[in-house]
């Protein structure tokens, strides 16, 4: 092979690093569900998958030749793109430990808030909007006679409205939704129905309840699940969550901010409610999320 296709063939795989090493910055971790606007990291317990990837990631390090007559220049090549691998999950490893402030209590694996930062906020208002759009048109369709909860429905949504227009990112829209959600359950007399999924409202409507106890504390909660954070938990493995920003611009669980600083900290979205009389509604209506928006940080 001439001295002219060595050379290219190096460029090429250099340049090949340097895209590699490059996009490691915004680098993104998709969730399951392929749900719009899904920001989350995994709480809880060691994250199995990143272990994985990290012995992987030293097995190319490794730097085994392929086999074969590629020749000298092919296995130089070959080398020098290994290289982009272990560099890129040192990259990963050192921007992981430039965070400051309080160490939460709650296990964050490396590249945690990617999906956060990747999120779709735009398609999450669209379908923020479009959920109170088909409450108010069925609250207006609804037989005031026949529809006990219509007062009630009517009242979410005005909430989801009234959040839905100030919405500052992800975890108010989640609560237009969660607002919506608890608007069609009065609609349709379901005052028992589960609110949507306490560690992530994007994943849905919870089917159960599961005592869950956060790392570094004793006391157990009773919160709202959905299928996949309910097996999740129960394998022992971590449950993907919601996330929101400190004070301080760090982004954490979104139930770990302060409940005066955010009322879906208080609530849980729905999980973490009083009883009979207290709902979303009447925690908006009361005036907790505008204090919020108002709230230093």
């Amino acid at each position: 092979m001439s001295s002219d296709r060595r050379r290219r063939a190096a460029a090429l795989v250099l340049g090949v690093g340097t895209v590699l090493l490059s996009l490691a910055p915004t680098a993104t971790a998709a969730p399951s569900g392929g749900r719009a606007g899904d920001a989350v990291t995994a709480v809880g317990f060691p994250d199995e998958r990143n272990q994985r990837e990290e012995r992987a990631d030293a097995g190319v390090a490794a730097g085994k030749s392929p086999s074969g007559g590629a020749g000298g220049w092919l296995s130089s090549a070959v080398a020098v793109a290994g290289l982009a691998v272990p560099a890129l999950g040192a990259l990963f490893l050192v921007r992981g430990r430039r965070a400051t402030g309080p160490v939460s209590g709650f296990t964050h694996p490396r590249a945690v808030f990617a999906a956060a930062r990747a999120a779709d906020e735009d398609g999450l208002r669209r379908r923020a909007e479009a959920e109170v759009v088909a409450l108010g048109e069925a609250a207006q369709a609804a037989d005031a006679d026949a529809t006990p909860g219509l007062r009630r429905a009517l009242d979410a949504y005005a909430a989801a409205g009234t959040v839905l227009d100030a919405a500052r990112g992800l975890p108010d829209l989640a609560g237009a939704l969660a607002l919506a959600a608890e608007g069609r359950d009065a609609l349709t007399d379901s005052p028992a129905a589960l609110p949507l999924c306490f560690f992530n409202p994007l994943h849905g409507r919870a089917d159960r309840r599961t005592r869950w106890r956060p790392l570094g504390r004793r006391d157990h909660l009773d919160v709202a699940t959905c299928p996949r954070c309910t097996t999740a938990l129960g394998t022992r493995r971590a449950p993907e969550v919601l996330t929101d920003t400190t004070a301080d611009g760090r982004p954490v669980p979104y139930f770990e901010l302060p409940r005066d600083r955010s009322v879906w900290a208080a609530t849980g979205y729905g999980s973490l409610l009083g009883g009979e009389g207290d709902t979303l509604t009447a925690r908006v209506e009361r005036g907790d999320f505008s204090r919020s928006l108002s709230a230093p940080g």
